[in-house]
């Protein structure tokens, strides 16, 4: 990395205007006399290369690894935006650095920069600190699971709040948005000396509680599958405009998390039924398969007619 980091320009090259995080977050080069400092790989559109046919079969390229190692940098950074704006944020409203301006008031100076709304702001700068910290634990965290832990960072502290997800996330279940309300609703009084391990035993006893309930057939905290299904709710949240409301967790409800389910089902058998797996099964036992893949039309069908619904009107 030492050898991408700095490069030598020719002398007098005028500096070049960052285009990074929300337009104006990772500068794209800062320029001092002859030395040029780029923008870490991943963190720009420049930094990732074009799509491309692979190379061959077999072991990636060097080139290939190089592209592979930007590409996942750049998908990473889709988890890490959400608290390196919030980092951000925080770090001109503490500073007043949006003082000369010419909009006073930040609240407004954001809306107009990047159309984020003070309610919104505000959530990013609380949930920065855990993010972060989650990250160095190894978690890549949704904003909307950092959200339900807020009211914990607020009361016990940003380590109390860590504590909550990671006992999760080290208990083998999903993490999900649904089940950290959940946790967090059960969480008992914790006294104002209590340690991270103090929350650590107080979710344990949580989960150990919810297991009980899973065994009389009352469902799991952590039930709800994860993936493509808790994105695409958080992608149809966000793009009608529900990330500045207070209302009720889409995933709180029985008939969402029903199709959460039948989504996360889908996509795993769509990972797996491919047109030559298909087409070896019917080679090798025509009858059988075939019986299979009729079955198989014959139930998707089924959720075909089911989710033909009318959209409805905003």
């Amino acid at each position: 990395m030492g050898g991408d980091l700095f490069s030598d320009d020719e002398p007098g090259t005028p500096p070049t205007t960052g285009t990074g995080l929300m337009g104006r977050g990772y500068p794209g080069v800062v320029q001092d006399a002859s030395v040029v400092i780029k923008a870490p790989v991943g963190t720009t559109l420049e930094s990732i290369p074009l799509p491309r046919p692979p190379a061959g079969e077999g072991e990636l390229s060097s080139d290939e690894e190089e592209t592979f190692e930007a590409c996942k940098a750049g998908v990473d950074n889709l988890h890490k935006a959400f608290w390196i704006a919030g980092k951000a944020l925080e770090t001109m409203k503490t500073g007043n650095l949006h003082r000369n301006s010419g909009v006073p008031n930040f609240a407004e100076f954001i809306w107009i920069n990047w159309e984020i709304s003070e309610s919104h702001s505000q959530r990013l700068m609380a949930e920065w600190r855990i993010g972060e910290a989650l990250a160095g634990l190894g978690w890549r965290p949704r904003e909307s699971q950092v959200r339900e832990l807020t009211p914990v960072a607020k009361s016990h502290g940003e380590d109390a709040a860590v504590a909550v997800y990671d006992t999760l996330a080290r208990g083998g279940g999903r993490v999900t948005s649904s089940a950290l309300k959940d946790v967090v609703r059960q969480l008992p009084a914790i006294p104002s000396g209590a340690v991270p391990a103090d929350v650590e035993r107080a979710v344990r006893g949580i989960l150990e509680a919810s297991g009980t309930a899973t065994a009389s057939g009352t469902g799991s905290l952590t039930e709800i599958p994860a993936g493509e299904a808790a994105a695409v709710i958080s992608s149809a949240t966000e793009s009608a405009g529900e990330e500045d409301s207070q209302g009720p967790d889409p995933t709180d409800s029985e008939d969402v998390r029903r199709l959460m389910q039948a989504l996360a089902s889908v996509t795993d058998a769509a990972k797996t039924v491919t047109r030559p797996a298909v087409r070896r099964a019917i080679d090798e036992h025509p009858e059988a398969a075939m019986l299979v893949v009729k079955e198989i039309e014959t139930q998707l069908g089924k959720i075909g007619r089911a989710i033909v619904v009318r959209k409805p009107a905003r």
